[in-house]
């Protein structure tokens, strides 16, 4: 039972690997919970069966540290083969300065003692009205030693030197050919393959990425001139140097001194070309140097940026918290603003009906005033005519009609007149209630309007916060996409010249695995 958890264990471990090389770290957190979980059932198994768990697999955590010591160890590698270079440079130079110590004074001995073959030759010839020539090629090499063959009747050591020296010379621009393609497949390629930023999205953007990408174009561009001029000085030697192709070293300026370049200028161009293969492998190392110092970057800004991160989420939290608090006393102000705006309008209407009531209760009033007056009027004329004349039954009878109805309007004026006063008194009290609800409603607007006004700056801040939280999220997750590129096993077995996992195509993969399920294993010898 436990083999069978142990191999899950196994293909998790696999899987964990797949997910590293492929930067899908959303799964990383998924896989890790898995593998935990199976690790723990395979002990609880391996207790009740007795069986021993002699080697745990690894955790998330050790993997990644694998991964960053072949990282390292990937570094190392081509720093080696760096130095392998600098160690077959070397040998070249001893070899062509014929020395076994490798200072620049016996450089410089070797090419005086030249300088020296080449005056002599030089004036064997002048004193034989031969017209000298600059020696800035193959070509002026081989045509000096024919002229010498031809004027000179005994060679005293200049012609065998020469030849020697023209010899030498062809074969070190042989082998610094060799070495030039040899650093640039070993080295330059590699470099150029692994040794970079992985920084290509341009909607997220990385100070530190940025920078590194901005060194290693430069270090490249070094790289690659100074290969091509190489490339071309040795190519130039075959007819005439491109001398304005040549590095200005101390190295170079001391055999100015030394030496007559001007008329030789063919000493000079050995100790370029080292020149600028030395160059180009220190800036190699440069180079390693800072893709090594850039890993360390991007993991200190990882724990940085997940530090800060964590902390703006939380923040986040917070203030979330706070905005729901924010929009609810929003809300409840908005809530009573609107409950007293109706409660003032419905006062307003109230009252308007309050008035039209008084003012047809006071027309009302007018009118039965008139008409009492009218009608006192009447029967005070009546009974002045009564009082004039005989006794008129019908006009006397008229006059008490009119007396009756006087009396009734006083007793309906009466009743209005109580009315219109309570009218009056309701008009006052809703009057009182606008002014009190107007006051009210303006305080209402004020901590509204100054809550409003907070609402949308604490809105306008917690997008800002979203968004420096989104930041950071992007940022953290390019970094880890660039820490997982620079230390996947599939990357890192580009470094070495044969890959640590052999990647195959996924049709062989199959085919290997069907073939593995249908042959038996090998016989135990």
């Amino acid at each position: 039972m436990a083999h069978i958890h142990f191999r899950h264990l196994l293909q998790c471990c696999c899987l964990l690997s797949k997910v590293i090389s492929k930067g899908c770290i959303a799964y990383l957190r998924l896989v890790t919970l898995v593998f935990d979980h199976l690790y723990s059932r395979l002990l609880v198994v391996c207790f009740q069966s007795g069986e021993e768990l002699v080697r745990p697999p690894a955790t998330l955590a050790d993997v990644k540290a694998g991964l960053q010591r072949a990282y390292l160890e990937g570094i190392a590698f081509i720093r080696l083969k760096v130095r392998e270079h600098e160690e077959e440079l070397t040998q070249i130079k001893l070899g062509f300065y014929q020395t076994t110590v490798d200072e620049e004074e016996e450089f410089e001995k070797y090419l005086v003692k030249c300088n020296e073959h080449f005056l002599r030759a030089n004036n064997e010839l002048r004193r034989r009205n031969v017209k000298l020539k600059v020696l800035d090629s193959e070509m002026e090499i081989v045509s000096l030693l024919n002229t010498l063959r031809e004027k000179l009747e005994v060679d005293k050591g200049e012609i065998a030197f020469i030849s020697e020296f023209w010899e030498s010379l062809k074969s070190t621009m042989e082998s610094l050919t060799i070495l030039i393609n040899k650093f640039k497949i070993a080295v330059t390629d590699r470099l150029q393959g692994n040794c970079i930023s992985y920084y290509n999205n341009t909607d997220i953007h990385l100070d530190v990425s940025a920078r590194y990408t901005e060194e290693v174009t430069n270090y490249l561009t070094d790289i690659e001139r100074t290969q091509n001029d190489a490339k071309i000085l040795i190519k130039s030697y075959a007819n005439g140097l491109h001398q304005d192709l040549f590095s200005h070293t101390k190295f170079t300026e001391g055999i100015l001194v030394s030496c007559d370049l001007k008329a030789f200028p063919i000493l000079r161009l050995f100790p370029d070309l080292t020149e600028k293969l030395e160059s180009m492998f220190q800036t190699a190392f440069m180079w390693l140097d800072r893709d090594e110092t850039y890993m360390y970057e991007i993991n200190d800004f990882i724990r940085e940026t997940r530090s800060m991160a964590k902390k703006r989420v939380e923040d986040l939290r917070v203030q979330k918290e706070k905005l729901k608090k924010f929009e609810k006393a929003v809300k409840s102000a908005n809530i009573l603003l609107h409950n007293n705006k109706e409660k003032l309008q419905r006062i307003e209407t109230d009252l308007n009906q309050l008035e039209q009531t008084f003012s047809v209760y006071k027309q009302q009033m007018e009118s039965k005033y008139g008409e009492k007056s009218q009608k006192e009027s009447m029967v005070d004329f009546l009974k002045i005519t009564l009082s004039q004349t005989k006794k008129n039954y019908n006009l006397q009878l008229k006059r008490q009609r009119l007396l009756k109805q006087v009396v009734e309007l006083e007793g309906f004026l009466q009743h209005l007149e109580q009315d219109l006063s309570g009218v009056q008194n309701k008009i006052a009290e809703k009057a009182q209630q606008k002014d009190m609800l107007s006051l009210k409603l303006e305080t209402n607007e004020k901590s509204y309007g100054a809550l409003k006004t907070n609402l949308d700056q604490f809105t306008d801040n917690l997008e800002k916060l979203e968004q420096e939280v989104n930041g950071l999220s992007g940022q953290l997750l390019q970094l880890e996409i660039i820490q997982t590129y620079k230390s996947s096993p599939e990357n890192l077995d580009g470094v070495y010249d044969r890959p640590q996992s052999v990647k195959l195509a996924p049709s062989l993969k199959e085919k290997i695995k069907r073939k593995r399920k249908i042959m038996p294993p090998p016989p135990v010898h």
